[in-house]
């Protein structure tokens, strides 16, 4: 069976204990939801089902994940084997611009267009460590910078390739968001993600 044909996460039946992290995790926490295969958890933090098979000893099947089980997704170290993707040397990857509730869910997309709740996380990831993370909202139907606004900045840990903002989103709100990151004097910006609030 291959990587992407993982069972989907199942809920625990009735007195079923769910396996936690074993020993500490050198990365970050992920809380496993309905829908969410190994295969689907691995690629969207930029990891292969081994990664995270190496990081959760507790997981002896890649088929046997539980909704609300929590998973230890290590943070990516340099070494043999490919990138999730090619960054060459000195480059600075973001990987991807998330919007989350307060309570840690997605934020839904309708039309292209995430629907923005009145206060949203926004969390970036990127192939290393950063320094310094801005975010920015540009509106839509500009295309001059002068318009764009600071929405947010971050001074994330030195360990996790992830930064984010709470930010309290104004009623009306339609446009771009992006996040330009920097380590040292490497800075790299995100594609943008169309946001709204009626």
């Amino acid at each position: 069976m291959s990587d992407n044909e993982n069972q989907p996460a199942r809920a625990p039946e009735a007195g079923q204990r769910i396996p936690g992290p074993m020993g500490r995790c050198r990365g970050e926490l992920h809380i496993v939801r309905a829908g969410d295969t190994l295969f689907l958890i691995a690629r969207h933090y930029g990891l292969t089902v081994q990664d995270i098979l190496d990081a959760n000893p507790q997981i002896r099947d890649p088929n046997v994940i539980f909704v609300g089980q929590l998973i230890c997704i290590p943070t990516k170290k340099p070494g043999p084997g490919p990138e999730p993707e090619p960054c060459p040397d000195g480059e600075l990857v973001v990987f991807s611009v998330r919007f989350l509730t307060e309570e840690g869910e997605e934020v839904p997309t309708v039309g292209g267009a995430v629907q923005l709740p009145a206060r949203v996380i926004v969390r970036a990831r990127f192939n290393r460590p950063v320094s310094r993370a801005f975010f920015f909202l540009e509106p839509t139907g500009t295309e001059t910078c002068e318009l764009v606004s600071l929405i947010g900045v971050d001074c994330p840990s030195a360990v996790t390739g992830v930064a984010e903002i709470i930010w309290d989103v104004p009623r009306g709100t339609l446009g771009r968001v992006f996040v330009v990151a920097c380590l040292n004097s490497v800075c790299a910006k995100s594609d943008d993600v169309l946001v709204v609030r009626d």
